[in-house]
Order: structure tokens, then C-alpha cells, then sequence
């Protein structure tokens, strides 16, 4: 009987100023025995004549598990665009924030949403050391499931330092390999 295959997880995130926190969780997640698709690590297929993009949504799709990193920085937007794609897909999915997030997103609130909800033309004058885009907070609020129902939110881990306080969270969620294979086989079944 042949081995099963390892799950995919694919690692989602801005990389500029946080290599050595990408590279450390992939260092983590591939010594667990997972499969992982990062993009910085070269781990992701690039589709000859395609776009680094379209590379990085058909790994959103090929992937059994996403796990989105949320940074103060936004990038170039293609991590949100995989954050999309995941959240259309309904992959199983789990999401680390860095704790400026959440903080900024209920501080920025008033500005940001009108007495309806809605988002507003807000924007920031200019990048600022703790956030550099209301996009970083748009992706926050697609990842948890803003405005759902408290039972179709997902959970996002807050950390201020990864290896302070975010790789006990990535231990906890990864590190028994076979527990979370059942959940995903589970979640895959419908139970």
C-alpha cells in the first residue's frame, strides 16, 4: 500500500522585511513533513507563459490547507488576491495577524465604514511604519469572516513576534500530523 502523499499547505504573505519569519515557519512546517507551497521559498510551481500571480492562485487551488500570514505591509497585492481566491474555494484555511491589525482595524472603524457598514473612501495620506495600507485591514477582515455569523468566522492567531507568540499557535494547530489529517479528512466529509 503506497504512503499517502504529504498535505499542502500553502504559506500566504507579503515577504518584504519578513523573510526570517516566513522562513522559519516554513522550516517548521516542512520538519512536520507537510508539503509546503511558498512562493519565497521557490516552493510553487511556476506555470511556463504565466504570471508569478496565476502561478500563486493555481497553488491556492492545488493546496489542501491555506495559511495566510497578515503583516502590517501589503505588497503588491498578490497575497490578497490569494486570500480571495482561498476564501471563494472555501479551502480549510487558518490565518496568523500580526497584533497592529486588529488593533488598527477597530481604531481606524470609524473612519473606514459608514453607520451602514459600508466601506467609505477613507484611505491613508501616506504609508506609516505600522501600516502602510487599509488593504492589510480589508485582507484582516476577509480572512476572520467580518460580517458573518459568529460560527462561519474563522479564527486568526495575533502575534507580535512570530517566535514569541505566534509558534506556539503554529505548533499547537500542525505539529500532530495525523490529528490534523483526520480534521481535514473530517472537514473534507462534512463532519
Amino acid at each position: 500500500m503506497p504512503a499517502e502523499a504529504p498535505i499542502k499547505i500553502m504559506l500566504s504573505s507579503t515577504v518584504y522585511g519578513n523573510q526570517h519569519n516566513i522562513e522559519s515557519l516554513y522550516a517548521i512546517l516542512t520538519g512536520y513533513g507537510y508539503k509546503v507551497l511558498c512562493s519565497h521559498k521557490g516552493t510553487i510551481y511556476n506555470i511556463p507563459g504565466k504570471s508569478p500571480e496565476e502561478s500563486c492562485l493555481a497553488a491556492v487551488e492545488e493546496c489542501d490547507f491555506f495559511l495566510g500570514i497578515i503583516f502590517p505591509y501589503y505588497g503588491s497585492g498578490i497575497t490578497h488576491k490569494e486570500f480571495e481566491r482561498a476564501v471563494a474555494l472555501n479551502k480549510p484555511r487558518g490565518f496568523l495577524a500580526h497584533a497592529h491589525i486588529p488593533f488598527l482595524r477597530t481604531l481606524l472603524k470609524q473612519f473606514m465604514y459608514d453607520g451602514n457598514g459600508d466601506r467609505t473612501s477613507f484611505k491613508l495620506d501616506k504609508k506609516t511604519t505600522v501600516l502602510d495600507s487599509l488593504n492589510v485591514i480589508d485582507m484582516y477582515n476577509l480572512a476572520v469572516g467580518d460580517g458573518k455569523p459568529l460560527d462561519k468566522r474563522i479564527w486568526a492567531q495575533e502575534f507580535t513576534k512570530y517566535e514569541v507568540d505566534g509558534a506556539d499557535f503554529v505548533r499547537t494547530q500542525f505539529e500532530d500530523v495525523e490529528r490534523f489529517s483526520n480534521d481535514l479528512k473530517a472537514l473534507k466529509n462534512g463532519k
